[in-house]
């Protein structure tokens, strides 16, 4: 096969960006609107991860709760750690959208993100346990709530005191290009950010900026283009804008990839967030760097000091 001829990574990376856009296509037009509204939409989206989750061989498990009289839930598949059990990666991504919109970059994006990296890893064993998490109702109103799916899911780890010692949000991960605009919360920013919006971004606060610092020096061993930090109080407008807030909210280290959503995308929350504005090969690109950047710190004897 002409495949044989192409190094293994080239090989790799177009493989994930094939189901990619099977997986895009499916959330984003097949599907389109997931809200309690579409609620079947919704439902069809759960379904469809369970069996992406199934089909590596993981035990699945729905992390059910009840809102406005409709049964949601998270969904969770884990690789347990073969020496540190205990100790918890939570790799998370919502596969809602916000009313009227496809929600390809926000998120079926991220959804790809979680799928292909959990079929990437799964048949690898690390010393410690990855715990993946597709999470329900992130958008308004449901954000920062009670009933915000990665709000519950952190609340009930909590409660079981779960030993989750970082939590990777994957939030937007595929609009990007040369010719598109970088834009920056504050003007005095921009010193420290490309003016093009063609990278990928580690976000946190500053509780977790050793975690996001860690992140970047792992991921850029691997990465043609480096990932850029972003690492800042909650007054940044959104830098808590995803499921890591609620794992901070709880008391984890958490932290965010995104393609920085609406200071780049203008599609956000708009019906217009479609899949032909998905860039897949800077999406698969990211994808791969992400599932090595866990592979090392999964098994480091300390993530933030990268002690592996």
């Amino acid at each position: 096969m002409i495949s044989d001829y192409f190094p293994a990574e080239y090989r790799l990376r177009k493989s994930i960006e094939r189901n990619a856009r099977d997986i895009l296509r499916f959330l984003a037009v097949d599907l389109g609107e997931r809200t309690l509204r579409r609620y079947g939409n919704l439902q069809a989206a759960a379904e469809f991860i369970r069996g992406r989750f199934a089909a590596g061989g993981a035990p699945v498990r729905n992390e059910e709760y009840e809102v406005e009289g409709r049964g949601v839930a998270n969904i969770r598949a884990e690789l347990p750690g073969i020496e540190y059990p205990e100790k918890i990666i939570v790799v998370g991504a919502h596969y809602d959208t916000i009313e009227d919109t496809p929600g390809a970059d926000d998120n079926a994006s991220g959804i790809a993100g979680l799928l292909e990296l959990y079929r990437l890893l799964s048949p690898f064993r690390f010393k410690r346990t990855i715990r993946f998490v597709a999470f329900t109702l992130e958008e308004p109103p449901y954000f920062s709530g009670d009933n915000m799916g990665s709000m519950v899911c952190a609340r009930r780890a909590r409660e079981r005191e779960d030993n989750i010692e970082l939590m990777i949000c994957l939030e937007m991960l595929g609009f990007a290009g040369r010719r598109y605009e970088q834009n920056v919360p504050f003007r005095d920013m921009a010193r420290n950010f490309p003016r093009r919006g063609d990278f990928l971004a580690v976000v946190a606060l500053p509780s977790s900026a050793p975690y996001a610092y860690a992140w970047k020096q792992v991921y850029n061993r691997f990465a043609r283009k480096n990932i850029v930090d972003i690492v800042g109080p909650s007054s940044i407008p959104g830098i808590n804008h995803s499921d890591h807030f609620s794992f901070n909210r709880h008391g984890y280290p958490a932290i965010m990839l995104t393609d920085t959503a609406f200071y780049r995308n203008m599609n956000y929350h708009t019906g217009e967030d479609t899949i032909d504005t998905i860039n897949f090969k800077f999406l698969s690109e990211h994808i791969l760097n992400s599932f090595n950047t866990i592979r090392v710190i999964a098994d480091c004897e300390d993530i933030t000091s990268l002690q592996c």
